[in-house]
């Protein structure tokens, strides 16, 4: 019979061989996974700092803010410039740029509206005189000039329809003269009085022959001369009914 004090040993001996097992196959799974790990790291491309705010600043050394970047109430972001008067703002809430001068009045703006129309303003320290230009989603685009009141002068105009003008306007801001080309391609010139009626006419027909018209204050033709088809000059005269009074020859 065995003695049951070396059996009992022999227990131990192995009972301790077999968790020293267990613990170097844990220690051996883990450095794999370590490892693995590691590997697959440095196989993926790093991804670039990234600074997130709500709102960044920039300070002049008296502490004035030059600069911010930051989000509208609306969620538009906005970048603001500073330096004494001078200022330029950029914002997607349009978008648009305004820009202002040294006097903090001067100023220039580019901008697209809700209805995707395309403007430029050009301004002076009264921020109403300048000029305008403008692009619209059907075609048509024009530029304007404004005078110290803020009131349209003069436009050159293309219409989305066709045709073309340039527009004179008194101070009251009524049309008073035009030149254009309209969607015929007849060239034509009108002079208008203060109540807008059409006062001269010129114009370049069909065919080609010039007609040169004078109205009275309603807008009724009363002379007219112009060229027949074979180049001979015609004069007319008419009634305030449209009626003929003369006619050469």
């Amino acid at each position: 019979m065995s003695d049951p004090v070396l059996a009992q040993n022999v227990l131990v001996r192995l009972d301790r061989l077999e968790r020293e097992n267990r613990r170097l196959r844990l220690a051996a799974c883990a450095s794999g996974f370590f490892l693995f790990a590691w590997t697959a790291c440095s196989l993926v491309p790093r991804v670039p700092n990234t600074l997130a705010a709500e709102r960044i600043v920039l300070l002049a050394p008296d502490g004035s803010e030059k600069a911010t970047l930051e989000l509208d109430s609306k969620g538009n972001p906005m970048l603001s410039l500073r330096n004494g008067q001078s200022s330029a703002l950029l914002t997607t809430n349009g978008p648009s740029l305004l820009l202002r001068g040294q006097d903090g009045k001067t100023g220039a703006f580019m901008g697209i509206d809700s209805r995707n129309t395309s403007r430029m303003e050009l301004t002076s320290h009264r921020l109403l005189d300048g000029v305008r230009l403008s692009a619209h989603e059907d075609g048509s685009s024009g530029v304007y000039v404004l005078d110290v009141n803020g009131r349209e002068r003069g436009a050159l105009e293309a219409f989305g329809s066709g045709g073309a003008g340039l527009n004179f306007r008194d101070g009251q801001g009524r049309v008073r003269g035009q030149i254009g080309i309209d969607p015929a391609n007849l060239p034509n010139l009108i002079l208008l009085d203060p109540n807008g009626a059409r006062r001269l006419g010129m114009l370049l027909q069909a065919e080609g022959e010039p007609l040169l018209e004078l109205a009275d204050e309603r807008g009724q033709p009363r002379a007219r001369l112009a060229t027949l088809f074979d180049g001979s000059p015609q004069l007319e005269f008419r009634r305030e009914d449209g009626g003929v009074l003369a006619q050469v020859p």
